[in-house]
């Protein structure tokens, strides 16, 4: 019986391993993914600019649309980047978005 004990104890403890190594690792992705953004920020600050908007329109912007069940939504930032959202016949959800640049 200890043996089954030790080795439950055991596997725990490398199961704290594996999720500590996996912490870690998404630590590091995240500062990388960080560190990839500011260069590239620093490198073409209107690419970074697009990038954003889009992560906004498919995140914070999807979520909004979906989690109050709304039919229709257009959104625009004033600088010329504008977003229409609306559902299918499906039930799903059809998003139509552009950046503008100034040069």
């Amino acid at each position: 019986m200890s043996e089954i004990m030790e080795n439950q104890d055991t596997l725990t403890e490398e199961q704290q391993a594996a999720a500590q190594e996996l912490e870690t690792a998404q630590q590091d992705a995240e500062a990388a993914q960080q560190d990839l953004d500011a260069a590239l920020e620093e490198e073409n600050p209107m690419a970074a600019k697009r990038r954003k908007w889009s992560a906004f329109v498919e995140g914070p912007a999807a979520d909004f649309f979906t989690g109050y069940k709304l039919e229709k939504m257009a959104i625009d930032d004033g600088n010329g980047n504008k977003a229409k959202f609306s559902r299918t016949k499906d039930e799903g959800i059809k998003v139509e978005y552009t950046s503008s640049v100034m040069l």
